[in-house]
C-alpha cells in the first residue's frame, strides 16, 4: 500500500516537475520574441527646405505598446539634390539592423548612424555585403557593393561580376515610340524592337523608369505603354529567339501618376504588376495575365487593392479584420501586427489620421498617435 502511494506521489511530482518545464520554456520563447518594433519615418517640419526626416522606432513589448522612441534624424535634400531620404522608393530592412532606402542609403538603426548616403539602385544583399547597380550619364554602368564588416563601399571591378540573371537590355527613351536595345558585352548593339511602347511620354509628371523582369538569363517581361498612358500590354521577350509575344492587357483611367512596378509575388511563381491603381498576377509560364483586387502581403494578411468610398477591406487568415482608408505603400505587417496610416479622403485629397496597429494577440485594432509620417518601413525584432 505505502509504495503504491509512493508510486502515485512520485508520478504527480513527475507531471508537474515536466509543467513547470514547459511553462518555463514558453515564458523563455515569449521573452526572446516579445519586442517587436515599427520603423517609422517622419518629415520634420522645421527643416522643410532640406527635406528633414525623423525615424522613430514604436516599441511593443510582450504585446502591449510601449512608446515610441526616436532613433535618428537625416537629411533628405543638401545642395539642391537628394541625400539621404526614406520617401522615396523601396525600403528594405536587412538583418533586424540595416535600414537601405529606396535611394540607396545604408543606415544602421542599431549604432543611429548613416553609414553610406550614396545613390544606387540595390540589387540584393547577401551575408556582409549590399550589392548596388548604378547606371548613371556621367558616371557609367556599374555595380559596387557595402561592406557592413567593414562599413566600407567599393566598386566591383569585375566585368564578368553577375550577381542576377538577366543581360544588358535598355530603352532608347530619346523619342516616342522607344526603341529597346540589346548591348552584348565587347559586340555592337542590337535593335530588338522598333516599338517598345511610349512609357508615359504624355504625362505631364515625371517619366517613370520601365521596368524589365529578367525570367531567366534569355527572358523577360516588359510593360508595353501606349501614347494615350491609359493602357498597355505585357510582353514577354525571348533574347535567344528575339521573338516577342503580348500576354495579357492592362488599363486604367485612373487620374493618378504613370507609374510601373513588376516584382515577384510573395511565396508562389506568379509575377505582380502594377499600374497606376491597378494590380494584375501574370503567370509567365502558362502566359497569362489577370486583374486581381486583393493582395497576399504575406501568410496572414492580406488587403483589398481598390480604394472603396469604405476604404479598404483587410484579411487576417481569411477573416475580415477591418476597413479603412490607407495607402497601399504604408501596410506594414509580421507575424504578430499589421500597421497602417488611417487617412480621411475628401474628394481627391486626403489627410492623415494617425496610425493604427492590428495587434494578432488581441484580435483588435489600436489607434497610436503619429504626426507628418513620410512613410512606414516595416518590424523589426531588435
Amino acid at each position: 500500500m505505502g509504495c503504491g502511494c509512493y508510486l502515485i506521489s512520485f508520478q504527480t511530482y513527475r507531471l508537474k516537475f515536466l509543467a513547470y518545464i514547459f511553462i518555463f520554456i514558453s515564458l523563455a520563447g515569449l521573452s526572446q520574441s516579445g519586442t517587436e518594433s515599427l520603423i517609422v519615418i517622419h518629415y520634420d517640419p522645421s527643416k522643410k527646405a532640406e527635406l528633414g526626416q525623423f525615424i522613430y522606432r514604436y516599441n511593443y513589448v510582450n504585446n502591449v505598446y510601449a512608446g515610441r522612441e526616436k532613433i535618428m534624424s537625416v537629411t533628405g535634400r543638401k545642395n539642391d539634390k537628394d541625400y539621404v531620404r526614406c520617401d522615396k522608393g523601396d525600403n528594405v530592412l536587412y538583418k533586424d539592423r540595416y535600414l537601405i532606402s529606396g535611394l540607396g542609403n545604408v543606415i544602421d538603426l542599431k549604432e543611429k548612424k548613416v553609414l553610406h548616403d550614396g545613390t544606387a539602385t540595390l540589387v540584393r544583399c547577401s551575408n556582409d555585403s549590399i550589392i548596388f547597380f548604378t547606371n548613371d550619364v556621367f558616371k557609367g554602368k556599374f555595380y559596387s557593393y557595402f561592406d557592413l564588416k567593414t562599413n566600407t563601399y567599393e566598386e566591383i571591378k569585375s566585368l564578368t561580376f553577375k550577381p542576377i540573371v538577366g543581360q544588358d537590355v535598355e530603352f532608347d527613351r530619346s523619342k516616342s515610340p522607344y526603341k529597346l536595345y540589346y548591348y552584348p558585352q565587347n559586340k555592337a548593339k542590337v535593335l530588338l524592337m522598333e516599338d517598345a511602347g511610349h512609357g508615359g511620354v504624355s504625362s505631364t509628371q515625371k517619366l517613370a523608369a520601365i521596368p524589365i523582369y529578367w525570367l531567366d538569363n534569355s527572358t523577360f517581361l516588359f510593360p508595353n505603354i501606349k501614347i494615350t498612358n491609359l493602357e498597355g500590354s505585357i510582353v514577354k521577350y525571348n533574347l535567344t529567339t528575339q521573338s516577342a509575344k503580348e500576354i495579357g492587357k492592362f488599363n486604367s483611367t485612373s487620374n493618378v501618376p504613370v507609374n510601373f512596378k513588376i516584382q515577384k509575388a510573395n511565396g508562389n511563381l506568379l509575377i505582380e504588376y502594377y499600374f497606376k491603381d491597378k494590380y494584375y498576377l501574370v503567370n509567365p509560364v502558362k502566359e497569362t495575365m489577370l486583374q486581381s483586387n486583393y493582395k497576399e502581403i504575406d501568410s496572414n494578411f492580406s488587403i483589398e487593392i481598390e480604394q472603396k468610398a469604405t476604404g479598404r477591406g483587410i484579411w487576417y487568415k481569411g477573416k475580415e479584420i477591418g476597413k479603412d482608408h490607407f495607402d497601399l505603400k504604408n501596410f506594414k505587417s509580421s507575424a504578430n501586427y499589421a500597421a497602417i496610416v488611417k487617412e480621411i479622403v475628401m474628394g481627391d485629397e486626403s489627410y492623415q489620421q494617425g496610425m493604427s496597429i492590428y495587434n494578432v494577440y488581441k484580435s483588435k485594432w489600436e489607434s497610436v498617435d503619429g504626426e507628418e509620417v513620410a512613410c512606414l518601413i516595416g518590424w523589426i525584432k531588435p
